[in-house]
């Protein structure tokens, strides 16, 4: 029986002095989860996906504009940047953001008109970042372009307009809508 408790003694203390981990052991485990947490960063790129929603925020103004320049079009046979004589809101356009004093009379007809929502107007960080051409007088037909921040819409293959609104055939800086 003593030999017994003798044995059962030693195993005990083996035992009190293995439990836990060792400072390598936790350095290790901690090392691997660093790792796996700067290739998850990494591949999520949280910057990235901000600028991803800034652009789909800026691309649904920049298609919402154009339809609203459509349906003015076909409602009042003109764009708002033809002379009042024509039919248009004699609102000067050449090439300019839509936060400049001639787009914000096209944007102020189109609201007029309740082909935009009043708030549109409202949303000057978006509108700073679009630019519209609108085509000579009398012709029917506009286009809206913004340059995009996010790597993903830079790749885009409609990605091909240079600032003037100009297709380009080796790939441009802008994305536009027409």
């Amino acid at each position: 029986m003593f030999i017994i408790n003798t044995y059962m003694k030693r195993y005990l203390e083996t035992l009190k002095k293995n439990s836990g981990f060792t400072l390598i052991e936790l350095l290790v485990v901690i090392g691997i989860l660093g790792v796996l947490a700067a290739a998850l960063i990494a591949t999520i790129d949280p910057f990235e996906q901000l600028k991803k929603s800034q652009d789909a925020s800026v691309k649904n103004t920049v298609v919402e504009f154009i339809s609203a320049n459509i349906r003015y079009y076909a409602t009042h046979n003109a764009m708002p940047w033809w002379a009042v004589a024509s039919g248009g809101a004699g609102c000067a356009v050449s090439s300019l953001n839509l936060t400049d004093a001639a787009g914000n009379c096209s944007v102020s007809t189109l609201i007029a008109d309740g082909e935009l929502k009043a708030s549109f107007i409202n949303a000057t960080n978006i509108l700073r970042n679009i630019r519209f051409f609108g085509l000579a007088a009398n012709t029917a037909g506009v286009t809206a372009c913004y340059f995009p921040q996010s790597l993903s819409q830079k790749k885009d293959p409609n990605t091909v307009y240079n600032a003037s609104g100009v297709t380009l055939a080796s790939g441009g800086t802008y994305w536009c809508s027409n």
